[in-house]
Order: structure tokens, then sequence, then C-alpha cells
């Protein structure tokens, strides 16, 4: 079984590595580097995207964000000659489907959430993968992944505090975004090497696009300059957290690299605290803790499990 933790789009990288031969010192040392550069650039996209929704529609903002990276991405296809059709479009255009969900509600639990909180719960995806990856790609986890599971959905619970015991919906939209992520990487998975990770990028950025304008046209809020520096900070975070992301798994093993990825929430959680006084409770901090542990250690034990000796 390989259920590969990811943020966003650019975590189907992981599979570069596992092909790689084993880096050098000099290499792992800087793929670390990379994928904590990369986590600084997501945790920017997601302080961006809390500072300007106050102003503009999450939808807004996914179509800022969607549109300016897929004009960022074209010009580097073009010049590595990488297809924009790829080879599984059915499967592409699922991943992009379902990313595009995916964003949407995690821009807008960022929104009505505190910071942490709304993207602790997105990166339950990994989580929801081993479920799904039981019913779509016939895996048997074991005792060990059931246990991760678990101890994701205890972390939940104390995350979310009371609130989930009311379904709060803006929380239970935080997790159907974790959900739908976990679908993206599942196609991903279904996939396979059959088209460049470009490729796939492109379609979600694509889809996102094209489907944001559906939601946007008629309450459209012309960005103010103010706005407009927030949906800059929005764009540049995402596009170099996955360029970043990229080179990290390119210059180090996956299992070596693969856990940096959540300092993401962690960076987020401490920014909401001291920007947007967010909860920062001793038990919303094991409830964030323990869905971090439990991804991670899916991360790492899946990666090694499947990377040769």
């Amino acid at each position: 079984m390989r259920i590969k933790q990811s943020h966003n789009t650019i975590q189907d990288m992981q599979k570069i590595s596992l092909k790689t031969r084993r880096a050098s010192p000099h290499g792992n040392l800087l793929g670390i580097s990379y994928i904590i550069a990369a986590s600084f650039g997501f945790s920017l996209m997601a302080i961006c995207v809390k500072w300007i929704s106050k102003d503009i529609p999450s939808t807004e903002i996914v179509f800022f964000r969607s549109a300016i990276s897929t004009l960022m991405f074209i010009p580097i296809m073009l010049h590595q000659k990488i297809s924009f059709r790829g080879h599984d479009r059915p499967m592409l255009l699922l991943r992009g489907l379902s990313g595009f969900i995916a964003l949407s509600l995690h821009f807008l639990t960022i929104a009505k959430l505190p910071l942490g909180i709304a993207v602790v719960l997105n990166y339950t995806a990994p989580i929801f993968a081993v479920i799904l990856a039981v019913f779509f790609l016939n895996e048997h986890p074991d005792l060990f992944l059931w246990g991760m599971v678990f101890l994701s959905f205890s972390g939940i619970f104390l995350l979310t505090g009371a609130k989930f015991q009311t379904m709060d919906l803006y929380i239970l939209l935080g997790l159907v975004s974790g959900f739908f992520a976990a679908i993206a990487y599942v196609a991903i998975r279904t996939v396979g090497d059959r088209d460049s990770p470009l490729t796939i990028i492109f379609y979600f950025t694509a889809i996102s696009t094209a489907g944001s304008v559906f939601f946007i046209w008629k309450d459209f809020v012309w960005p103010t300059p103010e706005n407009w520096i927030g949906i800059f900070g929005v764009s540049v975070g995402a596009f170099f957290g996955q360029l970043w992301m990229t080179l990290a798994y390119r210059k180090a093993p996956a299992a070596l690299v693969s856990p940096f990825s959540y300092l993401t929430p962690t960076f987020v959680f401490i920014a909401g605290a001291f920007l947007w006084k967010d909860p920062f409770t001793f038990w919303n901090t094991l409830g964030a803790a323990l869905i971090i542990l439990a991804g991670c250690f899916i991360s790492l034990r899946e990666i090694l499990w499947e990377s040769p000796s």
C-alpha cells in the first residue's frame, strides 16, 4: 500500500524521489532546505487568504490563485515541451475537479474558521486516502494504519472541541475539503508515470480557474491595492511552494523530506494565534499535533515500505 501525504497540488511529486538514487549528504540538506522553504510558501498562501478574505469572497481568491498559477506554469511547460493534454485524461479531469472542490472548501474554511484549525483539517487528506484506497484500489491497511486513522480522528475531536459535537458547518466543510483532496491523491495514484507532474498540476489549476468563474461573475469584488498585495502573496506563496516542494523531492529521498511538509500547519497554527488571536489551548494544540503526527507516520511508513532497500 502506498498512501502519500500532500498539500495543495505538488505533493504528487513524491513519486519522483522513489526512483531517485540515494542522495548525498549535501543533497539531503538541500532537499530539507527546499521543503522548509516550501512550507513557508504554503503558509504565506494561507495567511494571505485569511488576510484578504475579509474583503474578497473566497471563490474569487480561488480564481486569482488558480489563474495566476496557470499562467506561471504555461511557459515552464512550453520550455520543457511537456504535454498539456496528457494521456490519462479521465483521471486527470477527476484529479482537477476534486482538487478544485478541495481548494474551494479549504479557502472558505480559512475565511470562516481559526486559521490553524482550517489548515489542519485540510491535512486530514492522508487519513481519508487510507480509507478510499480500501474501496477503490483494493488495498488492505494493516493495524498500524488503522491505528493512525483512529489517532487522527481523536485529534480532530480535540482540535475542534465542543464545536465538533454540534457538527459546526465549517468544521464539516473543512473535513470535506480533506476528503476531496484525498480523492485527488487517489486519482494521481492511478495516473502513475503516464503523465508529467506538471501536466497534473496544469489540469488542477486550469479546472480551478474555469470552475471558479461560475461562482464569481455575479458578485465580483474589484480588489483594492491592499487586496492585490494579498492576492500576490497567495499566488507567489502557492507557486514557489509547489516549485520548492518539487525541488525538495528531487534532491533528497521522500522518506527524509516528507515529514517536513507538516511544518505548514505548524507555522499557520502559530501565525493564527499571534495575528488573529485564534484559540491556542492545550487541547486544540494536542489535537493538531495528533493529526500531524498521524499523517506524518503514514507518509513516512508508506514511503519506506515502497522504497527499495
